[in-house]
């Protein structure tokens, strides 16, 4: 199985806003914990999209943050 998602990455703790989240959205240890339950369900796959968030056109910071997000999937 795969999930196709587009993640929405806030870098300050202080923005989140935890009665409201949204999965894959938040920190990168928020969207990490939302990694985790994804593969609890059985999804073998998350691809990333990141090309309609402001980060979408920095390939630096996408490869970055992919990358940090990726130590969930392990």
């Amino acid at each position: 199985m795969i999930l196709f998602t587009y993640p929405n990455i806030i870098d300050s703790k202080n923005q989140s806003d935890k009665a409201q989240r949204f999965p894959l959205t938040g920190t990168i240890d928020e969207i990490g914990n939302d990694i985790q339950k994804i593969k609890q369900m059985g999804v073998d796959h998350i691809v990333f999209g990141y090309n309609f968030l402001p980060t979408g056109s920095d390939v630096k910071n996408i490869i970055d943050k992919t990358k940090e997000l990726s130590k969930f999937a392990r």
